[in-house]
């Protein structure tokens, strides 16, 4: 199951050093003599300095790694404590430990490399296919942009700073102190990211009025300015003045790129679960919960689905992954299941197109349908429905597209086969739903059975 466990020499002249090996790239690329004896003692030094410092935290180290050349799928910390050869790393979005070997090599520059398959960082770097990842998602031939190289932009004993070889964002990791543990540290922010569960705030700010949105299933925050507009009413203007990925700490959540609003810098805001309120600089800023948002736990059980003027019942709907994912059975007595996620930001679950099985020579398909909107079909694993509880009515909850395939609407799921990426047709029995038809048109709404 992919969730958490709940992830001291001063070097003199070191970052003169480390300079001096950056400068290399660009010059030495174009002269015979790139590795000449000098230089490359210089860059061994400087490599050995470094290792010196990763060892010499006798803690470990803190990392916020961000995987993906934009952040786009926020933060997370790792810890890693280093020997001569061997790194062990934790994570708060994975159980245990992973240790493995590690280098320091040169490549043009220095280069730190978790290179012998630490899954910590191999699962952002490694394509997979039509595997399941963390966020329910497959086909991911490029992963998560994510990095298990990195180059060495500076190493003191108070912080590393790192920047990822395919991803370019920078990673920075800082000495756990002599009362933090390893573990304990990626326990403590896995607590803190289980707990934030309000995705929007309203507050002021140096005299301003912000709407702050946390978008909590891939780690970004989105600041916007409440103006007043023609009709005097109180509005969230439609750009964000400021955007940033974000990582959690233990105490709240802190920034990829800082924000400034006016003579404000926010590096690290904190969270308060019992009053449900972020807290910037000092000022708590009231959390406010989006219409129909349920916890997780209150889609686990059985329902009846409402589709295009019919029922069907018998769909039961169980935890996969804690608090990101279900299984659902009932919907076909031909494939066992189908996998939904839970998104903490709207307090809703979601079905996605994905592979419901093979029958041979082919992959059956459920795939996105837009039945009502020229009866286009897609196996993207973006494409699906989204189903939020009715704010009146604690048995019931209704489905919608979730928006991601532009210039349609999905309100349907119909079986299909594909080989490879290519299209081979409707599915035929045995592969149909539990109504015996491939199709399973306009779904309406489930409502919890008695």
């Amino acid at each position: 199951m992919i969730m958490a466990k709940k992830f001291k020499s001063i070097l003199t002249g070191l970052l003169a050093i480390a300079v001096l090996s950056m400068s290399l790239q660009s010059c030495l690329k174009d002269q015979e003599d790139v590795f000449d004896d000098p230089a490359a003692q210089r860059l061994t030094d400087y490599l050995k300095a470094a290792q010196k410092v990763l060892v010499g935290a006798e803690n470990g180290w803190r990392m916020y790694y961000y995987p993906d050349q934009k952040q786009s799928y926020g933060g997370f910390v790792y810890t890693l404590k280093f020997t001569e050869d061997e790194v062990t790393v934790y994570s708060e979005i994975f159980d245990g430990d992973y240790t493995s070997k590690y280098k320091m090599t040169r490549d043009d520059s220095a280069v730190l490399s978790f290179d012998t398959n630490n899954y910590a960082f191999h699962y952002f770097a490694t394509p997979s296919g039509s595997s399941r990842n963390l966020y329910n998602e497959s086909g991911l031939y490029q992963a998560y942009k994510g990095d298990f190289e990195f180059l060495i932009l500076s190493a003191t004993k108070d912080e590393v700073v790192l920047k990822g070889k395919r991803s370019r964002s920078l990673i920075k990791m800082y000495p756990l102190s002599a009362s933090e543990d390893a573990e304990q540290v990626t326990v403590d922010v896995y607590n803190t990211a289980s707990s934030v569960y309000v995705s929007q705030f309203v507050g002021e700010l140096n005299g301003k009025n912000y709407l702050i949105y946390l978008d909590l299933d891939y780690r970004w925050i989105s600041l916007y300015e409440i103006v007043t507009n023609d009709e005097g009413e109180e509005v969230a203007e439609s750009e964000p003045i400021a955007e940033s990925a974000f990582a959690y700490t233990e105490t709240g959540l802190k920034l990829y790129t800082p924000v400034t609003l006016g003579s404000t810098t926010i590096e690290e805001i904190g969270w308060d679960v019992d009053s449900a309120s972020i807290i910037i600089n000092g000022t708590p800023i009231k959390g406010q919960l989006p219409e129909g948002w349920h916890p997780y736990e209150d889609f686990i059980g059985k329902w009846t689905l409402n589709y295009n003027g019919r029922t069907l019942s018998g769909i039961n709907i169980a935890e996969d992954v804690a608090g990101k994912s279900y299984t659902i059975t009932g919907l076909s007595n031909q494939f066992e299941s189908v996998k939904a996620t839970y998104s903490l930001a709207s307090g809703g679950i979601g079905i996605n197109s994905q592979i419901v099985g093979n029958n041979g020579t082919y992959d059956v398909w459920m795939c996105a349908w837009a039945v009502d909107g020229g009866g286009s079909l897609s196996w993207g694993t973006a494409y699906g429905m989204v189903g939020i509880f009715d704010p009146e009515d604690d048995t019931t909850f209704y489905w919608n597209d979730n928006g991601n395939w532009s210039g349609y609407v999905v309100d349907s799921f119909i079986l299909w086969y594909l080989n490879g990426s290519t299209s081979a047709g409707q599915a035929a029995s045995p592969w149909v739903w539990s109504n015996n038809s491939t199709q399973l048109a306009r779904w309406k709404s489930c409502v919890r059975a008695e």
